[in-house]
Order: structure tokens, then sequence, then C-alpha cells
């Protein structure tokens, strides 16, 4: 007979309470009464959160020492570079937006002698 430690049933019990709840919580939307795409769209970003929120847990508990210095440099580099992003598409967009109400533009025609 195979004997289980403490920490391999705790495992499983945690992986069973994970992939429990995500089945329950997907088959409670799929089983509420809501249109069909609006479900599948608000489904799949609550599966995609809860991925990234087990990743995440997984991540600390397997190297508590990465969260580190390291780590938050890293969010505020990809936090800044999403901002900068955005602003660019912003100014993309405004730009856009200013071509289509007036027209191309056209160089000044050079003066006549």
């Amino acid at each position: 007979m195979k004997e289980y430690t403490l920490g391999s049933v705790i495992r499983a019990m945690s992986w069973g309470v994970l992939l429990g709840g995500a089945a329950g919580f997907g088959l409670g939307l799929l089983l509420a009464p809501e249109e069909g795409s609006k479900l599948r769209r608000r489904l799949s970003y609550r599966l995609e959160s809860l991925g990234k929120q087990v990743s995440d847990l997984a991540d600390q508990m397997l190297n508590p020492e990465t969260a580190s210095e390291a780590r938050r440099t890293g969010d505020a580099l990809v936090a800044d570079a999403r901002v900068r992003a955005q602003r660019i598409q912003s100014d993309i967009d405004a730009l856009l937006g200013e071509v289509r109400q007036h027209g191309p533009s056209r160089p000044p025609s050079p003066p006549v002698k």
C-alpha cells in the first residue's frame, strides 16, 4: 500500500479545489440566462484572469525570492511601456482624425514670379 505525505495530500486537495471551483464557475456562467456572445466574452475574461492569478500564486510559492526588486522593476518598465504606447496610439488617432476632417494636406505652392 502506498503512503502519501502531507505535502502531496495538500497539493492534491489544492488542485482539486481550484479545478472544481473553475469548473463550477464556468458551468454557472454557461447556465446563466444571458446573451451568448456576452457570456462567452465574460467567461473568457474570467478564466484568463483566474489563470493569471493561479500562475502568479504558483510563481510566488515556487520562487518567493524572485518577487523582489527585479520583479518590481520589470513590472514598472512594462507599465511605463504600456502608457507610452497608449499615448502614441492616441496621438496617431488624433492625427488621423485631423487628416480625415481636412483632407490630405498639400505642400504650399511656390510663389509665382
